[in-house]
């Protein structure tokens, strides 16, 4: 399993940033937002998904972040250079850590959920789930568990979607307008 962090501290792609973090509440969790605005990469990042290529990081780009206590995934909003919202992401996590109160992390538990450009849901990754049990990287607790946690988030992001859309695009502007302030 791969670990994951709300400033992207693994991420040399992106050599200047700005960043934001407060509090957030959402449908009952408490947790932190993140916001990252992208201002200098190496290069462009473009990513696969079966519905076709996207990019998904850039200059000018943000990534807006979402960790919430006792949940057992993490969301990822990403805007482009315009501010119109690309896909918000969703990863499957093994749960969401906040022993650094400045920095949450998580345990990536494989399976996501992303937004196609249709609106659609795509689960994403279930061939690498398969794998990690398959070489007892995770038991079969864990298995078992980041599919129930799957299943649940697309059956909710299936009702909520748009919800969650106007969330995250609320947050963002809200936490962009402060970080240029600063």
């Amino acid at each position: 399993m791969s670990r994951k962090d709300l400033r992207r501290t693994d991420w040399h792609r992106v050599t200047r940033r700005k960043e934001i973090c407060r509090p957030t509440e959402w449908n009952g969790h408490t947790g932190l937002a993140g916001l990252m605005l992208i201002e200098e990469v190496t290069a462009p990042l473009t990513i696969s998904y079966p519905y076709g290529p996207v990019k998904i990081a850039d200059k000018g780009y943000s990534w807006l972040q979402i960790a919430l206590r006792d949940a057992r995934f993490w969301i990822t909003a990403m805007f482009d250079d315009r501010n119109r919202l690309i896909q918000i992401y969703c990863d499957i996590t093994a749960g969401n850590q906040f022993d650094d109160p400045e920095n949450p992390w998580f345990e990536d538990m494989y399976l996501d959920i992303c937004t196609a450009p249709d609106g659609s849901l795509c689960v994403l990754d279930e061939d690498e789930l398969e794998e990690a049990l398959q070489k007892g990287d995770i038991s079969s607790a864990a298995y078992d568990q980041a599919r129930r946690d799957c299943r649940a988030l697309h059956e909710y992001l299936e009702v909520n979607l748009l919800n969650v859309t106007e969330h995250c695009k609320a947050l963002q502007k809200a936490m962009k307008r402060e970080l240029c302030l600063v």
